[in-house]
């Protein structure tokens, strides 16, 4: 469903062969490395491959505003709402994960891009352009990307710090070109189950990749037709991972600060006036302000090391009445 850290096109065929050998392995977080049959699951690195995971205790999302053809705004919104919601409720034993995800609502920028100080991104007067990390339905050219493929139901790539594992950025792109989303209780053929799609990738943009365990967990690589909305709810597999990665914590006390290092932006880099805002838009509304001041944490990571983009992408099952092409 999605991809992540270093390009991982191959990802999901390495775990297909590896899930029947492999079965006690369960969930695995993502990594530095390009290895796809590095299974990590605690906070040890194993060599010079690090387990990825969000630092600070909030991480926000925003939605490209023209969302889909199939999908309104608004529907997508509420989708995105209760997928994230289902991994912050998971029952971890003393709480729920200490980690809060927040809606910020639409923004015009529907480019996979992190912006950074890299040696590659567009500086005025010292500063970096701002970011989001958006959510992006792809009705046309699909595969016109570099790393998209016609078994991809959508694919979350994410940006970190090489030399921590640091998270700085996560995109998500869906597929509406090559596939038809229900966005109800009826998922039947030739329809696949947004909800249960976008929970899956709400698994990669928090940190876990695809899990060793069988297809009744939430991030196994492979969609199944038959069962349409299994990936809506976790399974046992699913609860470990994110509750080692988030172990619960008291989150009352602590503010909200969703905006990427470097500041948020509602536009693309190439279409941004540097500068910097108050705060980003509201959530649920139009977004336009220009960059937000850069947040204290993760700014330093930032000005030591380049970030790799690290993809891992969802495939549909296999059937006869499996669409592949435009």
């Amino acid at each position: 469903m999605s991809t992540m850290g270093a390009r991982c096109s191959c990802a999901a065929l390495a775990l297909a062969v590896l899930a029947s050998a492999q079965q006690a392995l369960a969930y695995c977080r993502s990594n530095t490395c390009k290895d796809a049959t590095l299974c990590l699951q605690d906070d040890q690195p194993v060599g010079l491959c690090k387990p990825l995971r969000w630092t600070g205790d909030c991480i926000g999302f925003a939605i490209q505003e023209d969302a889909s053809s199939e999908v309104s705004y608004q529907e997508a919104s509420d989708l995105l709402d209760a997928a994230f919601g289902v991994w912050q409720q998971a029952p971890c034993g003393a709480g729920t994960p200490g980690i809060r995800v927040q809606n910020l609502g639409s923004v015009s920028c529907g480019a996979v891009e992190l912006n950074a100080r890299d040696g590659k991104t567009r500086v005025v007067d010292g500063l970096v352009p701002g970011n989001a990390n958006v959510v992006v339905f792809r009705d046309m050219d699909w595969l016109a990307a570099a790393g998209h493929s016609t078994e991809m139901l959508a694919l979350t790539t994410v940006q970190f710090d090489k030399k921590t594992g640091d998270l700085w950025g996560a995109d998500m792109e869906i597929n509406t070109h090559l596939y038809d989303m229900s966005v109800g209780d009826d998922s039947a053929a030739p329809r696949e189950d947004l909800l249960a799609i976008v929970t899956h990738e709400a698994g990669h943009f928090l940190g876990l990749d695809h899990t060793a365990a069988g297809p009744e967990a939430t991030m196994h690589f492979r969609y199944d037709r038959s069962d349409p909305m299994n990936f809506r709810t976790l399974h046992e597999d699913d609860i470990k991972g994110i509750c080692q990665m988030y172990p619960p914590r008291d989150l009352s006390a602590s503010a909200c600060n969703p905006i990427p290092p470097h500041g948020f932006s509602a536009e693309c880099a190439a279409d941004q006036q540097i500068g910097c805002s108050a705060a980003p838009p509201a959530a649920g509304g139009p977004g336009r302000g220009a960059p937000l001041a850069a947040a204290a944490i993760g700014v330093a990571a930032w000005l030591r090391a380049r970030c790799r983009g690290r993809r891992a992408g969802l495939t549909g099952a296999r059937g006869p009445d499996r669409r592949v092409g435009p």
